[in-house]
């Protein structure tokens, strides 16, 4: 299989294990509001039989529905942001804002191996012209193995700069419980994205840093 025809592949997984995620939230939130409504039934129910209804009780009810309403949209909006990555081969975008997105997609991953994504802004936004589908898999890429790699109770603090005309996204790692499993990354579609993205990543170990660099115009 050629390097194109994998990246296809890659990419075809990577796209369903992002759809698979996001679902399984929605289906968290639908499970949420189902309960809610089971409850207002029951509330219904006790009134019919004279009981006299608790206002605030059902005031909380309907506060917590609206929250996961909320939620849910939040959930779809992120997800249609995703998709649209896919759109034009190459676009400008803003790396924070994209860097962010993927950690939102991260976070039940992450929360799941009790690990904390933390994403400390800049000042200003860093535009770059890029393949967007194929950076966002570069930085979910990486943020999965940061992932493991402080798994249980870990940090990793997500950190975008600029110098000249090159961008960089470091992870620094915190480790919790120092889980250092050793790990075959960066793994090959991890070096076939790089070669397609003109990147480079640099991987420290010893001073727990990750970091891809590029340039800002791809």
């Amino acid at each position: 299989m050629g390097n194109i025809d994998k990246i296809d592949v890659e990419s075809l997984q990577f796209f369903g294990k992002i759809v698979a995620s996001v679902s399984h939230e929605i289906k968290n939130v639908m499970a949420i509001i189902n309960e809610k409504a089971g409850l207002l039934k029951d509330l219904t129910l006790m009134a019919e039989k004279g009981l006299p209804l608790d206002p605030v009780r059902i005031q909380t009810v309907a506060n917590e529905v609206k929250f996961q309403i909320k939620r849910c949209d939040t959930i779809v909006k992120n997800m249609n942001q995703f998709a649209h990555s896919a759109d034009e081969y190459s676009q400008h975008v803003d790396l924070e804002t994209m860097t962010g997105l993927m950690i939102l997609l991260s976070e039940r991953v992450a929360s799941q191996m009790g690990v904390t994504l933390n994403l400390i802004s800049s000042d200003k936004s860093i535009i770059i012209k890029t393949n967007p589908f194929l950076l966002e898999f570069l930085i979910w890429d990486c943020l999965q193995f940061t992932i493991k790699r402080c798994a249980n109770t870990g940090t990793v603090n997500i950190i975008i700069e600029k110098s000249d005309n090159t961008v960089k996204v470091k992870y620094l790692l915190e480790y919790g419980t120092h889980n250092k499993a050793e790990s075959s990354f960066p793994e090959e579609r991890t070096t076939i994205l790089m070669e397609t993205l003109s990147a480079k990543l640099f991987l420290d170990l010893e001073n727990h840093e990750l970091m891809i660099s590029m340039s800002e115009n791809i």
